[in-house]
């Protein structure tokens, strides 16, 4: 897993690192998406703009499902998200 820092923080076994490594999935699933996004735009090729159109939305589903394990397996972001406000 990548971290910002020196070290890689210790982290516990379990579902705490299930979290960890999904949390991690969904950071490399949001950066593909703006990664296809500005592919996308600077494209001129139709054909290339339509397949890239329809990875970006693949993506787009595996946020869905990495979103809806992560509050699965983690009752308090489940709790935030029922809340339902900004």
């Amino acid at each position: 897993m990548g971290y910002p820092f020196d070290e890689e923080p210790t982290l516990a076994e379990g579902p705490e690192l299930d979290l960890a490594m999904l949390r991690e999935d969904l950071i490399g699933e949001l950066q593909a998406i703006n990664q296809y996004e500005e592919h996308i735009a600077a494209l001129e090729d139709e054909e290339a703009i339509s397949i890239l159109e329809h990875i970006r939305d693949d993506e787009k589903e595996h946020v869905a499902e990495l979103t809806k394990l992560i509050q699965k397996l983690d009752p308090v972001q489940a709790k935030k998200f029922d809340k339902g406000t900004l």
